[in-house]
């Protein structure tokens, strides 16, 4: 994957991943069986947006 390709996908994985975060815990006070998955799905995302960024760092320093 191209270093361009993967810093376009980094912010919304991580910004769209706690909004989903934030919605998921203020949805756990309604319904525990929808905030729930909401919160998993967006730790996920804002993993993925972390692991992003460091293959970046590394596909950086691999093609200097």
């Amino acid at each position: 994957m191209k270093p361009s390709k993967l810093y376009k996908l980094t912010w919304p994985l991580i910004f769209g991943g706690a909004l989903l975060l934030m919605l998921g815990v203020s949805t756990l006070s309604q319904d525990e069986s929808i905030g729930w998955p909401i919160v998993i799905i967006g730790a996920l995302l804002v993993a993925l947006g972390v692991l992003a960024i460091y293959l970046r760092s590394r596909i950086s320093d691999s093609e200097d």
